[in-house]
């Protein structure tokens, strides 16, 4: 991420962070099959203002591997543990998340309330805290649900796309996107990179293959309280949209929490449609820190 003027840098227990701007801190989290290079197109308009650090979670991109497990309550915490290493124990933040980013940001914010100003869940599907399936999906759902299932399996999903990284990743840019072009050919030669190294798509499928445990916590552990912060949801129009509405209701009533559609977009929502996803989170966390 050149272009966005920031520095990239290796945070405690080998987590790889892209960090740049001052300011109120804004942490990101990308998710499968994405690394921080999915906030290319935002980090500048967030950072002219903001400390922005975006973290590779662990196995991904470039940050190491876990040394525990791929639950969103342990990689929630190793995450956190990096960051309060970074800022200082007495730092608050923003949370900004996507897709299997959302998991673990729900369970970071769940787990580290007094270090966690707001959260916001971009078009995802958060173990335990959506609703159920029933199975078989129809075509539209499948397309957008599929790897749910997928990645779940033992050993087959390895079988089958070992050396197809690329032609994998392309299909889900390609079908998933209301505007596939934005994910330009260097971004998703990065992607196919970081997913071709020893290991990497296993890891990947690790975290969706520790779901049910996540489901669990989600249900069991952090379910049992509703978060004290506000929430945005952002829904892609033609990926996760109306469905992002209820996520709203994981947060105590707040007159900040809100639901928001971008128009004319896929499910990789801070590359399809920059501006617009950089607008709603700026607002938003503005209107949080003068209620603070």
């Amino acid at each position: 991420m050149a272009q966005t003027g920031c520095s990239s840098k290796t945070l405690a227990n080998g987590i790889h962070a892209l960090v740049g701007g001052s300011g109120a801190t804004i942490i990101c989290l990308p998710g499968w099959p994405q690394t921080a290079e999915a906030f290319a197109e935002v980090f500048p308009l967030l950072s002219k203002n903001h400390q922005v650090i975006v973290l590779d979670p662990p196995g991904l991109g470039e940050s190491a591997p876990s040394t525990n497990s791929y639950d969103t309550k342990a990689i929630s915490n190793t995450l956190a543990a990096a960051a309060h290493s970074e800022l200082g124990p007495s730092r608050k933040y923003h949370l900004v998340s996507h897709d299997v980013g959302a998991w673990i940001a729900y369970a970071w914010a769940s787990q580290h309330p007094p270090s966690v100003l707001s959260l916001m869940i971009i078009d995802s599907a958060v173990p335990g805290l959506a609703a159920p399936l029933s199975y078989p999906l129809p075509d539209a759902a499948n397309v957008k649900l599929w790897q749910f299932s997928f990645n779940r399996l033992p050993d087959l999903p390895e079988i089958l796309t070992q050396g197809r990284e690329r032609e994998l990743l392309n299909w889900l840019f390609d079908n998933k996107s209301a505007h596939p072009e934005r994910i330009t050919p260097p971004k998703r030669d990065h992607y196919v990179a970081c997913y071709s190294k020893p290991g990497a798509m296993s890891i990947g499928f690790a975290y969706y293959r520790a779901v049910p445990e996540s489901t669990r916590q989600n249900r069991e552990e952090f379910g049992t309280r509703k978060l004290g912060v506000p929430v945005l949801a952002i829904g892609g129009e033609i990926a996760a949209g109306e469905s992002m509405r209820g996520i709203i209701d994981i947060a105590e009533k707040s007159d900040l929490s809100r639901f928001v559609v971008v128009k004319d977009c896929g499910h990789y929502v801070m590359e399809e449609q920059p501006e617009a996803t950089a607008k709603e989170i700026l607002e938003f966390i503005a209107d949080v820190e003068r209620a603070a």
